[in-house]
């Protein structure tokens, strides 16, 4: 299944009804790749996939794979578990969806594919991830701003480095990816 039409994060975040949230910018990590993008939807639609290209991630629970109707939980080594909630798939280019604690939308998150057309064998692409995380509204803004600059600022940028270099390496190598292969997470994986 595919959605036809990408949608604005705007219209993503009003369409969840994330009424009480409040949007932060977007931060992205990109890779370029040495490989087709053909090969790199192959490795980030396979159900079950963060276990071959996330190193912070020590389970990935898939409850149903099913293009925009999948579900999947992350269990990350440090005993955090999110829940994986996809909202659109677009087949060879990438697909959006929230994340956050099961029964908690805190992030909005797009991976996408970029370059030469999925339907090439061109040798390099680049694979990207946009996290744009929703906030409490009703939590005073000086706290609001702690927690964002300690929880997100500050540590989702190497967070989201390690699984777009993760994504590399496992479609340029076939081998899955080590725990922390790119260095630890204070969060997610700690030594």
């Amino acid at each position: 299944m595919s959605s036809t039409a990408m949608k604005s994060d705007e219209a993503l975040i009003e369409g969840l009804g994330a009424d009480g949230l409040e949007a932060m910018e977007p931060i992205n990590a990109r890779v370029s790749v040495a490989a087709s993008a053909v090969d790199v939807w192959s490795a980030i639609s396979e159900s079950g996939n963060l276990l071959n290209i996330h190193p912070f991630c020590e389970r990935n629970a898939v409850e149903r794979w099913d293009g925009a109707r999948s579900r999947d939980h992350v269990h990350y080594y440090s005993g955090v578990h999110y829940q994986r909630e996809f909202l659109d798939w677009f087949d060879g280019v990438g697909y959006d969806l929230v994340l956050g604690p099961p029964e908690a939308r805190t992030a909005l998150v797009r991976w996408r594919i970029a370059g030469p057309a999925a339907n090439t064998e061109s040798p390099m692409c680049e694979f990207s991830i946009k996290v744009v995380a929703l906030l409490r509204d009703d939590v005073p803004a000086a706290e609001r701003d702690h927690y964002a600059e300690k929880m997100i600022r500050r540590p989702l940028p190497s967070y989201l480095d390690s699984v777009v270099r993760g994504t590399a390496h496992y479609t340029e190598t076939g081998t899955p990816v080590a725990r922390n292969q790119f260095g630890t997470h204070p969060i997610y994986s700690p030594t």
